[in-house]
């Protein structure tokens, strides 16, 4: 490109948070620089026929919300997760119907630990009613005023402290869920653990839908539409500004580039944006240091079943002690309103997270995928001979997760940075919303200081 052309701003990173930034911007003169070869960031999948594997991010807001917005204008089909999301595999029975309140009752367990669990049950089902309250959207309110009210509450303790001291099943079967997160229950801020819970429970107000083709998709279908604007394998080294505009140095596929802009959006994780911008508040540069994200190793499994599977009408399953944390049947939108008889095949995703994941650090990756199918054939016998391939992929830096006090640095990480805009998941607790929200507001700064 002409290095010396300025511009009205560059993007910085191909996750969902730039794409989308990039995405109201596409009338403007942008570029969007994405390190990897590809866009999309830890939204991650790969067509594979009818089906997809996914190893990222796959679960996106509903009507009304920002992301909906994104996927319908940029022509991305999602669907409602019709499948049930509160399943348990424990000491080795399968619970996929009922309602929880009976799973105390049903599982396998000692009378201490059924004890244990019918009273912690009872007090995290009072947390998620508390946590509905505090994140009860206010008429009016700005969004976010609701993310710190949401971020302060229990903020004062990790979720392992709220949970205290119970036996270990109950303690493993909660933490199945609360390590999702990418955090161990030690780290976790228990607010942050009880809103886990309240998405579960209450569908309504969580992330309740599936990209079709798989989550992907929906970044590059955006960056189709931006064309050769996008630049990959470019990845930003320096960002810099002054009172003109800013300057932004890259590499792309070996060779420096620099060009200036009138503003800079950083889309980047909160570790890379505290090495790549420059001149950032002290203030600032210290809570992106608190920002922590955790590991995940991830298996994406190809079935090709071609009648009816006890999974079908499942979406999540918590797998306490296996080899993975937990399964979801990511093919489950294939199966809403389906006619015609049951299509062919179908896709898991199964992963180790935090510590789980730490310990497979040295273990090869077909080892992984050998130990993932076999509990996955001990949970489920119907999948010994429809496993037609398992891959893995591995995040060093998968989910941020709010630590204990986290909720303090809110007004500090959320602060106006001049003409660099910062954007992505580690501003607020919503996920891919977070993501989606904060492009779009990153990109509507550039426009109102035009």
């Amino acid at each position: 490109m002409d290095t010396n052309e300025r511009l009205d701003a560059v993007i910085v990173g191909g996750g969902l948070a730039g794409m989308c930034a990039a995405w109201d911007l596409r009338d403007r003169n942008v570029i969007v620089l994405e390190s990897a070869d590809r866009v999309g960031g830890r939204l991650r999948s790969e067509r594979r026929g009818d089906n997809w594997l996914n190893w990222g991010g796959h679960v996106f807001s509903g009507p009304g919300s920002v992301t909906d917005r994104f996927l319908t204008e940029s022509n991305t089909t999602a669907k409602q997760v019709g499948g049930r999301l509160a399943s348990v595999n424990l000491n080795g029975k399968t619970l996929t119907s009922g309602g929880i309140e009976t799973f105390p009752f049903r599982l396998p367990l000692t009378l201490d630990a059924r004890i244990s669990l019918i009273t912690t049950g009872l007090r995290l089902r009072y947390a998620v009613w508390k946590y509905g309250q505090v994140a009860e959207p206010i008429p009016g309110e700005d969004p976010a005023d609701r993310q710190v009210r949401i971020l302060g509450f229990r903020d004062n303790e990790s979720f392992s402290d709220f949970l205290g001291n119970v036996p270990r099943d109950v303690r493993d079967l909660f933490s199945a869920t609360v390590t999702r997160s990418s955090g161990e229950t030690t780290e976790v801020a228990a607010g942050y653990g009880i809103g886990y819970f309240h998405q579960v429970w209450d569908r309504k107000s969580g992330l309740s839908r599936n990209i079709m083709g798989g989550s992907a998709t929906f970044t590059q279908n955006m960056a189709a539409a931006l064309g050769d604007r996008v630049h990959l394998n470019a990845a930003a080294t320096h960002v810099e500004q002054d009172k003109d505009g800013v300057t932004v140095r890259w590499t792309e596929n070996g060779t420096e580039h620099e060009v200036r802009a009138a503003h800079a959006i950083v889309a980047t994780q909160a570790h890379v944006t505290r090495k790549i911008v420059a001149g950032l508040p002290e203030d600032l540069q210290a809570a992106l240091d608190f920002i922590r994200y955790g590991p995940y190793v991830v298996g994406a499994v190809l079935t090709n079943e071609t009648s009816p599977m006890p999974w079908d009408e499942l979406y999540a399953l918590a797998t306490p002690r296996r080899s993975f944390s937990m399964m979801f049947n990511t093919a489950n939108a294939r199966r809403t309103g389906e006619t015609g008889g049951r299509a062919k095949g179908g896709s898991l995703m199964v992963y180790s997270a935090a510590n789980d994941a730490r310990a497979l650090a040295d273990v090869p990756d077909a080892e992984i995928a050998e130990r993932y199918r076999a509990d996955l054939v001990d949970i489920y016998p119907q999948l010994r001979d429809v496993i037609e391939d398992v891959v893995i992929h591995r995040w060093s830096h998968g989910t941020c997760y709010p630590r204990v006090g986290r909720s303090k640095l809110q007004s500090t990480i959320t602060q106006r940075t001049g003409r660099i805009h910062l954007a992505g998941d580690f501003l607020g607790t919503w996920y891919t919303e977070t993501a989606a929200a904060t492009g779009a507001a990153a990109a509507r700064r550039v426009r109102e200081a035009s």
